[in-house]
């Protein structure tokens, strides 16, 4: 008799990201697989406005650079905007997509890693994320990544963080996507303070959250 699947056990890849023809079928597909990643971009974009000049911005798994470019497209006064991707051809496509603006850079590391955040010591005014952190393949390794992000994070600064959500009960799907809820809760769980939804729909969330003030010594 076949033995039950261990629901810690990561989910294995069903896309070859580090191939360019599946990177680049990836990125043909993204938008028109998910339009909630229109909105999505527009609410980040918005808030990224709202730092101040200067601010250095760092996203996590920035793929084929999609909300890089309409971010440094919309917010002139950024300091640097880093994106960091595991994929040498995502980070390739990025490169061309944002060429044309001085404040791009690029990291290729993978946040799988106990030690990728030593690759991006910040502080950073704002770490961004969408569609990406559920590649660490397990929900279960979530916590672990936002205390890192917290860490490298400067007093009061911002995470925005868009991903998927289960589409439905299937242990592949309950154990690679995390629920609103539950996104809330890692979130809370890893140090972070205002932590709220901003917008859901078309199996995505994006939730937003603060590291605490300096000087403050409770943590949410």
């Amino acid at each position: 008799m076949a033995s039950e699947p261990d629901p810690d056990a990561d989910v294995p890849y069903g896309e070859d990201l580090q191939s360019p023809e599946g990177a680049r079928a990836w990125a043909d597909a993204a938008d028109r697989k998910r339009p909630h990643r229109f909105p999505i971009r527009l609410a980040i974009v918005e808030r990224i406005k709202a730092l101040p000049d200067g601010a250095r911005v760092l996203e996590l798994g920035s793929g084929p650079g999609l909300l890089a470019e309409q971010v440094l497209s919309q917010c002139s006064a950024l300091g640097t905007y880093t994106l960091f991707d595991f994929s040498e051809p995502m980070v390739a496509m990025s490169r061309q997509r944002t060429a044309r603006f001085a404040a791009a850079q690029f990291v290729v590391g993978d946040f799988r890693t106990r030690s990728w955040a030593i690759r991006v010591p910040g502080p950073w005014d704002a770490v961004v994320s969408t569609q990406a952190v559920h590649e660490v393949r397990h929900k279960r390794h979530v916590p672990a990544l936002y205390r890192d992000i917290v860490e490298i994070l400067a007093p009061s600064g911002l995470f925005l963080v868009g991903d998927r959500t289960p589409e439905d009960d299937s242990p592949r799907s309950t154990a690679l996507f995390m629920t609103a809820d539950e996104q809330l809760s890692a979130l809370r769980g890893a140090g972070f303070i205002d932590v709220r939804l901003v917008t859901s729909g078309d199996a995505l969330a994006l939730c937003e959250a603060r590291t605490p003030p300096a000087g403050s010594l409770t943590r949410d």
